[in-house]
C-alpha cells in the first residue's frame, strides 16, 4: 500500500509535503522545511542476527540530531549482531529507497528512541525523494505499536 493510501485507510491527520528538491537527508529536509534536526524522525532499517544466525529486520526511529547506540539495541533485543541494511535490502523490504522510508506503513518490528516522545510532531520520509511526511507523535505510536527504549546518543 502506498503511503498516501495508508494515510487515508487509517484516517490519519498526517500529511505529505512535496518539495521542488530532494529531501533524502536530514540536512536537506531541515533546509526545505525550515526546522531543526530534532524535528526530523529518521527511519533506519537494520538487520539483527541472533546467536543462531537467524536474521530479523527492524525499523529504528530516532530524531535527526541523534545516532543509534548499537550495543543498547543489541542488549534490548538479545541479539549478537546488528548492521545497517544495504540499499538493496531496504528497497526490497520496505518498497522505498534509503532516505524516502516513511516512519509508518512499514511491516517490520519498530523501535523508537524514548527521547522522541518529548516532541509533538515530526517530519519523516515521505515515500519519494522530494517528499516529507508530517505526523504527530500520537499517530506515529498508534500506527507502529513500537518498542520504546533508550537507543540513541547525540550526534
Amino acid at each position: 500500500m502506498l503511503l498516501d493510501e495508508y494515510i487515508v485507510a487509517k484516517n490519519l491527520n498526517a500529511t505529505i509535503i512535496e518539495h521542488e528538491k530532494s529531501v533524502k537527508t536530514v540536512s536537506e529536509a531541515v533546509a526545505a522545511l525550515k526546522c531543526n534536526p530534532e524535528d526530523i524522525i529518521k527511519s533506519i532499517v537494520v538487520l539483527g542476527k541472533d546467536k543462531f544466525k537467524l536474521s530479523t529486520f527492524y525499523l529504528i526511529l530516532l530524531q535527526g540530531n541523534r545516532k543509534i547506540k548499537t550495543k543498547k539495541i543489541k542488549d534490548i533485543l538479545g541479539i549478537k549482531d546488528l548492521a545497517l541494511a544495504s540499499p538493496d535490502q531496504v528497497k526490497d523490504i520496505t518498497g522505498y529507497n534509503i532516505g524516502d522510508v516513511p516512519p509508518i506503513s512499514i511491516n517490520l518490528p519498530v523501535i523508537i528512541d524514548e527521547i522522541a516522545l518529548n516532541k509533538k510532531f515530526f517530519f519523516g520520509g515521505g515515500g519519494k525523494s522530494n517528499q516529507n511526511l508530517k505526523i504527530s507523535i500520537e499517530e506515529l505510536l498508534e500506527c507502529n505499536h513500537p518498542l520504546i527504549a533508550d537507543i540513541s546518543t547525540p550526534l
